[in-house]
């Protein structure tokens, strides 16, 4: 047997797993780790597993893996883990710059209270990739209706397809999240955004995520709604939108750069040794 160091952390509810790759050896099979860990009745219990190690070209590099071993290529709640986690130990002083797998993003500290292990981060999650139009989905329909499924896509550097719907309701999020998930028209699978209006800078949102299913939060899923929203003039591009999560709450503006900046908390839960077989 061996121990493994970990931290365990969470952005709006939306928790992950540590390696600090600094201070400890990544283990060989994070696929697997990343499975094991996740397992909230036999695990620790969490959306996935990130791998903090050093970066050439940033301050960190960051890989993060879904709950069921698939690795993800961005996680705004886990970049802004992250950095606080960067903070934390001295490592950077103001701007935390982290190498994902899709791109740099850059995070900064608006508040940080070391004597809780927390604080508000702010992130440039880079510019989006909107579609001018929506697309349907003719084979996948609400729960009631014979309506076909209308989304808009959008991609942060991963996946999402945005869903404006009147109430979010179980059985829309979860069953019909996970058919749009794994289908056809997403060969790589997609997070599903499920937005509800609440006015011209609010909004309130579900997400199923590719990968792990419904989480608290989802910070480039908090972004793709706000895109989304704004690009079908529901939500005002000149403005900070609140996004309302099940597990907290963020806020996302667009920059004069197209830059889409995401802040909110994270904090540290606890730490502690995880033992694995050699």
């Amino acid at each position: 047997m061996s121990e493994i160091a970990f931290i365990k952390m969470h952005g709006a509810g939306n928790d992950y797993v540590f390696i600090d790759g600094f201070a400890t050896q990544v283990p060989p099979s994070p696929e697997q780790l990343a499975r094991s860990v996740s397992d909230r009745h036999f695990g620790i219990g969490s959306d996935g597993l990130i791998v903090m190690s050093p970066a050439d070209h940033a301050d960190v590099e960051m890989r993060m893996w879904n709950a069921d071993g698939s690795e993800g290529a961005m996680c705004g709640n886990g970049a802004r883990c992250v950095a606080l986690w960067m903070h934390l130990q001295n490592r950077v002083s103001e701007t935390c710059q982290i190498q994902t797998a899709s791109r740099v993003v850059a995070a900064t500290a608006v508040e940080l209270d070391r004597s809780r292990n927390c604080g508000i981060l702010s992130v440039d999650m880079g510019p989006p990739a909107v579609s001018s139009q929506s697309e349907r989905l003719s084979d996948v329909h609400l729960p009631g209706t014979d309506s076909d499924v209308e989304f808009t896509p959008v991609s942060l550097g991963n996946p999402h397809a945005v869903v404006f719907v009147d109430d979010l309701t179980d059985r829309v999020v979860r069953r019909v999240g996970s058919q749009i998930e794994t289908h056809s028209r997403f060969p790589d699978r997609t997070n599903v955004e499920w937005v509800q209006l609440v006015s011209a800078t609010e909004i309130n949102a579900r997400v199923w995520e590719r990968g792990s299913g419904e989480t608290l939060a989802c910070g480039t899923g908090a972004c793709a709604a706000v895109v989304a929203a704004i690009q079908r003039g529901y939500c005002s591009a000149d403005e900070e939108i609140t996004v309302n999560l099940p597990g907290g709450r963020l806020q996302v503006r667009i920059d004069e750069f197209g830059h889409l900046w995401l802040t909110g908390p994270a904090k540290v839960s606890f730490s502690g040794l995880l033992n694995t077989a050699d």
